[in-house]
């Protein structure tokens, strides 16, 4: 029995394929979208007849106009597609923010535009945005990332405000550290806009985010998880939080005075 069509951005890879097999398996239809066909004719393998795939750019809107007859309607959008540009803040060049919020923050609001018509119509629907704590709470060379995360986080407010008397529920996941190939594309991000200025700091938490982050963090099922329940709960939580690392660090922002925070980074990085 099928629960709904859910699309889902930026599916060939990570936390994307993750949300793809586990939702398949609990019943959805699954429309796979990303950039590269390859990717997503290996997932659609693993679950045929339950997974559909179309290509597009989530920061391109003529290549959603062209891709969204052909996959409406859509009871669900996952939007999961993302990009990490890291470094210092002084240090990242002003293209490489762009690139960032491009895809981050515009993207999000073009496949929001692309299937709002149709959700307001039928007077239901789900959006849920995949977030991260450092929406919340930002490292140290993390500020470029954290800034599209921050500016995701008001744009869920507004969108789930703007939606309630439509029927159309939204909410955002608060993603940690999970064990995806995100963190290579971070380190290798890292690596380029390092500067010799910020030398032994930046080193020790590139070394940090290495041997502490994404290779030592739970299955990326984790969100998975969140995500269906964002799907399938009749009162969504407005955020969900996840793994438990994330919870403990959103929790330590919520009390704790901002200079203690502050501390309390360095020192974990420190170590």
């Amino acid at each position: 029995m099928t629960r709904g069509r859910i699309l889902i951005t930026g599916a060939g890879s990570g936390i994307g394929r993750a949300c793809a097999l586990y939702l398949a398996d609990e019943g959805f239809h699954i429309i796979a979208a990303g950039r590269r066909r390859e990717p997503l004719e290996k997932l659609q393998a693993e679950r045929p007849g339950a997974i559909s795939i179309t290509t597009f750019d989530v920061t391109d809107p003529e290549s959603i106009e062209q891709a969204i007859p052909e996959i409406s309607p859509v009871d669900g959008l996952v939007n999961n597609a993302g990009v990490a540009v890291m470094g210092p803040i002084e240090g990242v060049p002003l293209e490489e923010w762009r690139r960032q919020f491009e895809t981050n923050v515009f993207g999000v609001a073009n496949m929001c535009r692309a299937v709002l018509p149709q959700m307001r119509q039928r007077g239901e629907g789900r959006i849920v945005n995949i977030g991260s704590v450092t929406g919340r709470l930002v490292p140290p060379f993390q500020g470029v990332y954290g800034a599209s995360k921050h500016a995701l986080e008001g744009l869920n407010d507004a969108l789930r405000r703007e939606l309630r008397p439509f029927g159309i529920k939204v909410s955002l996941i608060r993603s940690g550290f999970v064990n995806t190939g995100f963190g290579e594309q971070e380190q290798e991000s890292l690596k380029r806009h390092r500067m010799e200025a910020y030398g032994a700091w930046h080193d020790r938490y590139a070394r940090w985010h290495l041997e502490k982050g994404h290779k030592v963090a739970p299955d990326p099922v984790v969100v998975a998880r969140e995500v269906e329940k964002a799907l399938t709960d009749p009162n969504p939580r407005t955020r969900y939080a996840c793994p438990a690392s994330a919870k403990r660090f959103l929790l330590m922002r919520a009390i704790l005075p901002a200079k203690m925070v502050d501390r309390m980074i360095e020192r974990t990085i420190m170590s």
